[in-house]
């Protein structure tokens, strides 16, 4: 299954990440803390099309045997629980949010509940567990019945602002199994950040562009080959997915590389993590470690792009609207930072050698 759709969040700890996958929340493909899921009140039952259900049939884990001691109980006060460590798992623990589809009929929307969620994530970091990464339905839209275009705009709102707000909270994954769903949530989010038309083109349809992503979707691989930590990085995963499925929009590469520089940069720039340096600061550091200053621009130039991208239209700009040469630009400045960087590994090994 694939990534569908990303939304870049600046905040002062960093770009945080909203994504939406096409995909088993049940069976993804790499680690994350929290599993979030929704039930009936005190219901458990793995009923057929529930993530109860998959997480009965593919992990053998029964939810019903958690809810009965959770870690945290807030049904009472927050309609949400939290469960102990599950073994064997890629991801740490359950949030069962209980009883939406009663809020929903009493209430008339999502907010209560959503709420509800969120005050509980806040939670978790006063009570010492990791709750850096999350995976969540787009709650209320499966049996529930309620319609994706309705919940969704609240739902981001107030994701981001968990994500504006929680120092812990960097990525947020939302996960739908279904085609035509995962499609709506897709255009519905690009309808509510107003992405026009330049951002939402498809980056392989200019034979110049093709080329110049085959030699970065190499280069990345060379990096994750030669840096074990950046081996399951998902940024670079995400990234060489959407270059061999050729199914590549231009906020998607801009946001992707914006983050890929918050990822590369600080292993050249040296600065002290502690302090919090923005990426401008990162990059501009690197004046003091003679790079060269066109290199240097390279690097701005993939910034202020992403930064770009990561937003709304802004009409009262000009020009509005990036044109196809511009994305060329910019996979070449992408292609030879990752020159760069390659060459700067190079040389940092062998005079770590030579010591």
């Amino acid at each position: 299954m694939a990534l569908i759709n990303v939304i870049s969040i600046p905040t002062p700890n960093g770009t945080k990440t909203i994504e939406v996958h096409n995909d088993d929340i049940t069976s993804l493909g790499w680690e994350f803390d929290i599993l979030v899921l929704s039930a009936y009140r005190f219901g458990y039952a793995p009923s057929p099309n529930t993530i109860m259900k998959s997480l009965l049939d593919n992990m053998g884990v029964r939810v019903s045997d958690y809810a009965k001691k959770p870690a945290i109980d807030l049904r009472e006060s927050l309609n949400c629980w939290v469960s102990d460590v599950i073994p064997d798992s890629n991801f740490k623990r359950l949030l069962c949010v209980e009883g939406i589809r009663d809020l929903l009929y009493l209430e008339g929307s999502s907010d209560r509940v959503l709420s509800d969620l969120f005050a509980t994530i806040s939670l978790l970091s006063y009570k010492k567990i990791p709750a850096r990464s999350i995976a969540m339905p787009i709650l209320g839209t499966g049996n529930q019945g309620s319609k994706v275009e309705d919940v969704l705009p609240l739902l981001i709102e107030k994701t981001i602002n968990a994500l504006c707000t929680n120092l812990d909270l960097t990525t947020i994954y939302f996960v739908e199994q279904t085609v035509a769903k995962a499609q709506t949530i897709d255009a519905t989010i690009n309808t509510l950040l107003k992405r026009g038309r330049d951002k939402l083109e498809q980056v392989f349809l200019d034979d110049a562009v093709v080329e110049l992503l085959k030699q970065v979707m190499s280069k990345l691989v060379q990096i994750q080959m030669t840096n074990s930590e950046l081996a399951e990085n998902r940024t670079f995963n995400n990234l060489i997915t959407k270059i061999q499925t050729e199914e590549l929009r231009f906020f998607e590469l801009g946001i992707l590389c914006r983050k890929l520089l918050e990822i590369l940069v600080p292993y050249i720039s040296r600065l002290d993590a502690t302090k919090n340096a923005t990426l401008f600061e990162h990059v501009n550091e690197l004046k003091s470690k003679n790079v060269a200053a066109w290199m240097i621009t390279y690097m701005h130039t993939l910034r202020v792009f992403g930064n770009f991208v990561a937003h709304g239209d802004a009409t009262d700009e000009f020009p509005a609207q990036m044109e196809k040469s511009d994305v060329v630009v910019f996979s070449h400045a992408l292609n030879r930072f990752l020159d760069f960087f390659i060459g700067f590994q190079t040389i940092s090994e062998k005079a770590t050698q030579k010591k």
